[in-house]
């Protein structure tokens, strides 16, 4: 095989300083002139063609020059489906991107903090969403253009509406005149579709950049302390309380002797005593025996309190 007929990919530039700030700067114009097409009106069509000359009498057009005047039409009709199917891709990416620019945004105000940090990461957030906006935008001037040229009546029928003679120059001609003007308007589509990649991209990336800051900050936040109701009732097997319930049965006890009279002075002095304990481990435990933060817990997997 001779490689001297196959054709190499691209190959890479030289790289040094001119090189790379001309290629800079053909970028940064690019993506100008990208976000300035998706704002300014177009025509709905490409300006016409020049006539294509008559056909020569003596050079005959075969059935083979009217099947290639068919496939250079059909190849155009391809590309614009090719092209529409490209920006009805980048939709599904919006769909995503949306509401994860939405809940981050959100989410960083609710923390209501000032930290400058999570400022610079609003300020790309806001940028992604422009660019967001932007690629939507283009995108649907990609998908809103639906000027096509192709054969019809005039194909057929002449100016007092009877039938032309078939012709295959006539054929071809017309083949080639709607082609030409379908592929101008395929350039005309593939700069959207091309802005509303761009800029999608230009989303995502900027949308990476945000969530670095983010998540670093959020990681030296310190977690406000968890409050939780307790629903139902719970019985705490702490070992004070329970001394302090073995006391109350006592302290219940001794009343009843009194009321029923059994006890002497004595076991009055001694009942003060008592309560005076009660309520010194009572003021103990309120300062010992107070949880940072408790625990739910549902009713059905708690046991009541045992019944005296």
């Amino acid at each position: 095989m001779n490689f001297q007929f196959i054709a190499k990919p691209p190959q890479p530039v030289k790289w040094d300083w001119n090189s790379i700030t001309k290629h800079l700067r053909q970028m940064f114009r690019r993506i100008g002139y990208i976000v300035w097409q998706i704002v300014v009106p177009f025509n709905p069509q490409p300006d016409d063609i020049a006539p294509l000359p008559d056909p020569d009498a003596t050079r005959e057009v075969t059935k083979s020059h009217v099947e290639q005047c068919q496939w250079i039409f059909d190849k155009a009709e391809d590309r614009r489906v090719h092209l529409e199917q490209k920006a009805q891709s980048t939709f599904g990416l919006m769909v995503f991107l949306v509401p994860l620019l939405t809940s981050l945004f959100v989410f960083i105000i609710s923390k209501g903090t000032t930290s400058s940090t999570l400022t610079f990461t609003l300020v790309l957030v806001g940028v992604s969403a422009v660019c967001l906006l932007l690629g939507f935008i283009s995108a649907i001037r990609a998908v809103g253009v639906k000027e096509n040229q192709t054969l019809f009546l005039d194909s057929v029928l002449d100016e007092d509406g009877q039938f032309r003679k078939y012709s295959d120059a006539f054929r071809a001609r017309g083949l080639l005149y709607c082609a030409s003007m379908n592929t101008a308007m395929n350039d005309h589509i593939a700069q959207f579709v091309k802005g509303a990649h761009i800029l999608t991209a230009a989303a995502v990336l900027v949308l990476l950049v945000a969530a670095v800051p983010t998540s670093v900050v959020f990681l030296r936040l310190s977690p406000s302390p968890a409050e939780t109701k307790i629903v139902g009732s719970a019985e705490i097997s702490a070992q004070e309380l329970s001394a302090l319930r073995d006391d109350i049965a006592n302290l219940k006890n001794d009343i009843q002797k009194l009321s029923n009279s059994k006890v002497s002075e004595d076991g009055f002095k001694l009942l003060e005593e008592r309560v005076a304990k009660i309520d010194a481990k009572l003021s103990e435990l309120k300062k010992t025996k107070q949880p940072s933060s408790t625990k739910a817990v549902k009713p059905a997997q708690v046991p009541g309190p045992p019944n005296r």
